[in-house]
């Protein structure tokens, strides 16, 4: 069953979502959707929708390491996927790294 809370880190991350220049479809969102690797979210975007979300979920920002799930270079070190940041809401406190 789908909380409320769950609707609205959906319908957030639903925002940034735009249709694909070459097939005009969005990206199919699921819990384990990795913004980064799978939805290849552009880091400014990422930075934005993080931003709305803390301030809508009462997350400390200073408690989110941005960089651990965008670098400047290389590779993220973990995954920043629908489900952490579901949990996190739901546990009012950032969980990940």
């Amino acid at each position: 069953m789908v909380d409320d809370t769950e609707k609205a880190v959906f319908a957030l991350v639903e925002k940034f979502n735009a249709p694909s220049i070459f097939t005009f479809r969005r990206f199919k969102l699921k819990h384990d959707t990795d913004l980064n690797n799978d939805f290849r979210m552009d880091p400014l975007d990422a930075y934005d929708l993080m931003e709305q979300y803390t301030e809508q979920f009462g997350i400390e920002p200073k408690e989110i390491d941005f960089e651990h799930y965008f670098p400047e270079y290389g590779d993220a070190q973990d995954p920043l996927t629908i489900q952490l940041l579901i949990d996190s809401a739901k546990a009012g406190r950032w969980l990940g790294k």
